[in-house]
């Protein structure tokens, strides 16, 4: 019987009660009724409010105005009550299903704790799962409350190096903007700055699979790509490349290198500005955009410069935490 069929039910029940049509066993379904809800204490002002008002209708209804105003007899009274106590049951069993219906909306949003890297700064992160992130300066790592139950969910902004314990059961799954790693155990880094404008993927154990959203659906853009295999997808012209690489050689940031291969100016800049904290200012026109290779094991900025001038041809001023550099005589 549905919810509706047993409200009409106890509706007319009440009125055979109230016109002294009502069997003895019906009559005693009454009392029974009445008395069950003697052990029930209400102590919710605004319920007991609510549940008047509702009686008090729900009278008017069944009896008409004049025969509820006062109910003075004692089969009033009792279908007032009952009604009442009806009312309060009903809305405490809506505040109950609200809360309860709150409760697992909340335990089933899915929250981010957050690891972060300041300019100049290094760290290692252990997961729950035994995995390591190694974070590159200016990073943040987002790890989701759900991680480790069916799945490995983290999200990057920046540059990290992902050693990741091996479970068949549970992919690890890196979100790069729109840009998705998944994995089951090897390790590879991962370079996504925002201001580099393009997301680079290094395997150096294991297997890699990449995946690109699109509007409604991912797309495979990387399939089980392995040791040395690097992918570049280029963010402004939604174009990728796949090629081979030294894994090592692109997460020697863990060691303090600075590597650099065939990379213009405006690269070396920001890589400067993350590693050595300071804001970098480039100011003319250069003649001719160069690329350049080169490695720095470790150096303090002030070695640094004097080999990059000399390689690229810049001239530069540091004063406290900002280096100016004039690329007009770039060759």
């Amino acid at each position: 019987m549905d919810i509706s069929s047993e409200k009409e039910e106890a509706i007319a029940l009440l009125q055979k009660y109230k016109a002294d049509q009502c069997t003895p066993d019906e009559t005693a379904r009454i009392r029974r009724w009445y008395n069950s809800f003697k052990a029930y204490d209400f102590n919710f002002d605004d319920v007991q409010l609510a549940a008047d008002e509702a009686a008090q209708q729900t009278l008017i209804k069944l009896f008409g105005e004049n025969n509820t105003k006062q109910p003075g007899d004692n089969k009033r009274s009792l279908v007032y009550t009952l009604l009442r106590i009806a009312a309060c049951l009903i809305a405490g069993c809506m505040i109950y299903f609200m809360v309860g219906k709150f409760k697992k909306s909340q335990s089933s949003l899915i929250t981010y704790s957050k690891f972060s890297t300041r300019k100049g700064e290094r760290r290692e992160i252990q997961l729950s799962d035994g995995s390591v992130v190694t974070l590159n300066a200016a990073s943040t790592i987002q790890i989701a409350s759900d991680f480790g139950v069916k799945k490995r969910d983290v999200l990057l902004q920046g540059e990290a190096f992902f050693q990741v314990s091996k479970d068949k059961t549970r992919p690890f799954i890196i979100k790069t903007g729109k840009i998705y790693t998944r994995v089951v155990g090897t390790s590879f880094n991962i370079n996504a700055y925002a201001d580099e404008n393009s997301v680079s993927i290094a395997v150096a154990t294991g297997k890699v699979q990449v995946e690109k959203e699109d509007v409604g659906d991912k797309t495979l853009i990387g399939k089980n790509l392995t040791h040395n295999h690097l992918l570049v997808y280029d963010l402004k012209k939604d174009t990728y490349r796949q090629t081979l690489a030294d894994a090592d050689t692109l997460s020697a940031w863990k060691t303090n290198k600075l590597v650099f291969s065939q990379a213009p100016i405006t690269q070396i800049a920001h890589v400067l500005e993350r590693n050595y904290n300071i804001s970098v200012v480039l100011i003319g026109q250069p003649r001719k955009p160069g690329l350049y290779t080169v490695t720095f094991d470790n150096y303090s900025l002030e070695k640094l410069l004097p080999l990059l001038a000399n390689l690229s041809g810049i001239t530069y001023e540091l004063k406290r935490q900002q280096l100016t550099i004039n690329i007009q005589n770039c060759r």
